[in-house]
């Protein structure tokens, strides 16, 4: 079996296939960014440190519920296909390991808080000085410049701040912060696109620049709406519950089992008369609905608890009812659709064994996507990329382990 750096230097094929990619980036707004590079053909190399690694390899799930540097689910999510170097960054002396790196690379990835690429010597300044064509990515909580530039803070907050939770429970209660940090999901997208921009701007003019994202900024585009009701009417949406406008009925219910829901909604009065219909209570639901929507809801709650929420959900199709199980990982696994569209992809890795990562959620026609191989263990390929792809000898290695550089 060819090994990984084969894998991504001579055999790579997609849309970013020949892409050199230095990616300083941690945690998960920015390694979602670098995770779309290298599973569609980039050459993406993580810089760790292995004195600081990836936080979110100390995050479960881990495999078999033992915990390990190696062993996070949540960092194998978003590292197929990279491969993965370790280095001591805190070392003023790895510049002479970097240097090579940012000399290769075509893009600088990172999601530090602003300051600590500087720290190192990797500012856009810096890195421009090294090679005039690259391109930089920072992607940050706050942004680059402002009062708060500096603050730490993670997605929970960046949610927080961009309206997410105010947006997010029921109207007599405080708000609920939902599970997973929204900024973390949504402002990769945005800096995606801009990375795309501004190597489509140096194919044309052969200038690199520098890409500066605000995950807070990216993420308020999410309440767009919100805001524009406000500035025209002056009224401050809030919390809602399940409650939508212009739907008749709207709501996640329970049915038979533990901790199983589907999803209904009604926009139509067809559609709620079909509803109706199917659970064989008409006269009961529309009195309900007479009384208001939270009697509505009960009432519905009421009556689907006792179905399977399967059954339940191909019964609502059929009768042209939108419907959806809320659905558990493990459903997620055996999805018919998720699996006709061939969205798992099974990959081996060395301590976790054969997992069935996340593939992309788009397809290109000319240029289809690959996850090649698993996400890295920390420092996997250091020896491999020095030398076959940075120009180090053994002696090399041999003097940066000397010097604390390499572990």
């Amino acid at each position: 079996m060819n090994d990984a750096l084969t894998l991504v230097t001579t055999e790579a094929s997609g849309i970013f296939a020949g892409l050199k990619v230095a990616d300083f980036t941690w945690a998960a707004a920015g390694p979602i960014v670098t995770k779309q590079l290298a599973d569609n053909g980039a050459t993406v190399i993580k810089v760790e440190s292995f004195k600081h690694p990836d936080s979110i390899r100390l995050g479960g799930p881990f495999i078999d519920d033992k915990p390990g540097i190696n062993r996070s689910g949540f960092f194998a999510d978003f590292h197929s296909s990279k491969l993965g170097i370790s280095v001591d960054m805190s070392n003023p002396a790895a510049i002479e390991i970097i240097r090579p790196l940012i000399e290769w690379a075509d893009v600088v990835a990172e999601s530090f808080r602003p300051g600590v690429m500087k720290k190192w010597g990797l500012d856009y300044a810096s890195l421009k000085a090294i090679n005039p064509r690259i391109v930089m990515l920072s992607s940050s909580l706050y942004g680059a410049d402002g009062p708060w530039a500096r603050h730490p803070g993670y997605g929970a907050q960046g949610q927080a701040l961009a309206g997410v939770h105010g947006m997010t429970g029921w109207p007599d209660r405080p708000p609920a912060m939902p599970k997973g940090a929204y900024s973390d999901s949504v402002s990769p997208r945005y800096a995606l696109s801009a990375l795309v921009a501004a190597l489509i701007h140096r194919e044309k003019t052969g200038e690199g620049q520098h890409v500066e994202l605000s995950q807070i900024e990216a993420t308020a585009q999410l309440l767009a709406p919100e805001l524009l009701v406000y500035q025209v009417t002056g009224e401050e949406m809030t919390r809602a519950g399940d409650a939508k406008p212009g739907s008749v009925l709207h709501g996640v219910f329970p049915c038979q089992g533990e901790e199983r829901w589907i999803a209904i909604e009604a926009v139509t009065e067809a559609q709620f008369t079909a509803f109706a219909r199917l659970l064989e209570a008409e006269p009961a639901m529309t009195e309900a609905r007479s009384k208001g929507p939270e009697a509505l809801n009960a009432a519905v709650a009421a009556l689907t608890a006792p179905h399977d929420a399967f059954a339940l959900m191909a019964e609502c199709r059929a009768a042209g009812v939108p419907a959806g199980v809320a659905n558990k990982a493990s459903d997620l696994l055996e999805d018919e659709v998720l699996n006709a569209h061939h969205h798992f992809w099974p990959l081996d890795h060395a301590e976790m064994g054969r997992l069935n990562y996340n593939g992309p959620a788009y397809r290109f026609e000319k240029t289809p996507s690959a996850l090649r191989f698993a996400s890295p263990r920390l420092g996997e390929h250091t020896e491999a990329v020095m030398t076959r792809v940075l120009g180090f000898g053994q002696d090399d290695i041999a003097r940066f382990k000397a010097e604390g550089l390499l572990q």
